[in-house]
C-alpha cells in the first residue's frame, strides 16, 4: 500500500486508499493539506504514476498549435501542466495554462513551478470546489478556455460524471477536452452513459474515449488502467 512518511505532527501517513475514501470536500481538502509537501516524491515518484504524463500526450496529440488558454482541472501540484509544457519544448508551442484545485496546499507547489525558461508554469491558480454548481463560477465561464484538461480527479472517492459534465460549459465552442477517468470508476459510476447523453444531445462532439495505462510496468499498481476521454464542445 502506498504511504507517505508520518507528518511532522504525528499524524498517521497518507495512504492511496485514503485518497479513494474521500466522501466530502471538506475530507479532500484535509487529506490533500497533509499530503501536499510529499505527493510527488512518495506518491509519484514511489508508485510510477502516468497519468499526467498520459494525458498531456494524448491532449498534445489532437490539439496542435492551440490558439487559446487551457484549464488544468484538479492541477494538484501541477503535473499535466509540467508534463505538457516539457514534452512539446521544442514545437514552438507557448501554452497559457491556468490550474484549478480545492486544495491550497495544493496549489502552493503548483505555483513554485517554472518552465525551462523561469517564468511560472501557470498563467493563474484558482481554488475552486468542482462538486458546488459551477455556473455560480463567472470568472470560469466567461474566460473562455480553449481546452480542458484533468488528470488523477475523476476517481474513486473524488469527482463523478456530473462534475464532468459540468465541465462542458468552461470550453468555448470547439474547445478541446482531455479528462483522465480511472478505468473503474468510468465503469461504476456510469461515465459511459454520461457521455454518450452529452453527444447525443449536442453538447460536445468528436468523442474519442482512449485506455492508457496508469502506473509504470513493475508498479504495486500496474494494470490500473484509466480513460482519456478525448472530445470537443459543440
Amino acid at each position: 500500500m502506498t504511504t507517505s512518511p508520518p507528518d511532522g505532527d504525528g499524524e498517521p501517513p497518507v495512504t492511496l486508499a485514503d485518497a479513494y475514501a474521500l466522501v466530502t470536500p471538506e475530507d479532500s481538502r484535509a487529506l490533500y493539506a497533509r499530503w501536499a509537501d510529499t505527493y510527488e516524491s512518495d506518491f509519484v515518484e514511489g508508485t510510477g504514476y502516468l497519468i499526467p504524463d498520459r494525458v498531456a500526450e494524448e491532449f498534445a496529440d489532437v490539439a496542435g498549435r492551440l490558439d487559446g488558454t487551457v484549464l488544468d482541472v484538479g492541477c494538484g501540484t501541477g503535473l499535466v501542466a509540467f508534463a505538457l509544457v516539457r514534452d512539446t519544448a521544442g514545437e514552438g508551442v507557448d501554452w497559457v495554462i491556468d490550474g484549478a484545485d480545492i486544495s491550497p496546499q495544493m496549489l502552493a507547489v503548483a505555483a513554485d513551478k517554472q518552465r525551462p525558461d523561469g517564468r511560472p508554469l501557470y498563467r493563474r491558480l484558482i481554488e475552486v470546489d468542482l462538486t458546488t454548481d459551477l455556473r455560480e463560477r463567472t470568472d470560469l465561464l466567461e474566460a473562455g478556455y480553449a481546452a480542458v484538461v484533468s488528470a488523477g480527479t475523476f476517481t474513486h472517492g473524488h469527482l463523478g460524471p456530473e462534475s464532468l459534465a459540468a465541465l462542458v460549459p468552461l470550453g468555448r465552442p470547439g474547445a478541446i477536452f482531455a479528462i483522465g477517468i480511472n478505468f473503474e470508476h468510468f465503469e461504476a459510476r456510469g461515465f459511459a452513459q454520461c457521455l454518450a447523453e452529452l453527444l447525443e444531445s449536442g453538447r460536445i462532439r468528436n468523442l474519442d474515449p482512449r485506455i492508457v495505462e496508469m502506473y509504470r510496468p513493475g508498479s504495486a499498481h500496474d494494470g490500473d488502467q484509466a480513460v482519456v476521454a478525448i472530445f470537443r464542445r459543440a
